[in-house]
């Protein structure tokens, strides 16, 4: 079994976004649902994408595309309605056809990350679905994205 991540403060992450929580993402103990946790890492994965021209999300795209292999969650603290959120993201990890993205959802007014979130995304041609070398667009985002040594 792996190691028990920590909570990591909004520093650790150099790309983020602030987002509202949406009332249907609370279940039924008031509380931001388990599941509502990805959704949020994963807007924010495709927009730090977006923001660094490393993917195009328009139809008539070439460029390659991101698969999810794996992805989890840890949790440290509940973030309830209503509140504003800050979701951050950074590259923790770089293959040859893989970047492993961390995540940290935090509640406005906290320094620390009440989850923080791993995906690993193998990059695939957008027709033929096989995995292919990481292009330079992707490097490129990933060594802007890179994690500080904190993990």
């Amino acid at each position: 079994m792996s190691e028990r991540l920590s909570a990591l403060p909004r520093r650790a992450f150099p790309w983020s976004q602030e987002a509202v929580l949406q009332w249907e993402d609370s279940d039924i103990y008031g509380h931001l649902n388990n599941v509502a946790y990805l959704k949020y890492f994963d807007t924010a994965l495709n927009m730090a994408l977006i923001d660094h021209g490393a993917l195009d999300p328009s139809r008539c795209a070439t460029d390659p595309i991101g698969l999810v292999v794996k992805n989890g969650a840890e949790f440290f603290s509940e973030i309830t309605f209503p509140t504003r959120l800050w979701v951050g993201a950074r590259v923790e990890k770089v293959g040859r056809t893989s970047l492993t993205w961390g995540f940290g959802l935090f509640a406005a007014d906290q320094d620390l990350c009440a989850a923080r979130g791993t995906y690993v995304h193998v990059y695939v041609d957008r027709q033929t679905r096989r995995p292919i070398e990481l292009t330079d667009k992707l490097l490129a985002c990933a060594n802007a994205l890179a994690a500080p040594g904190d993990n």
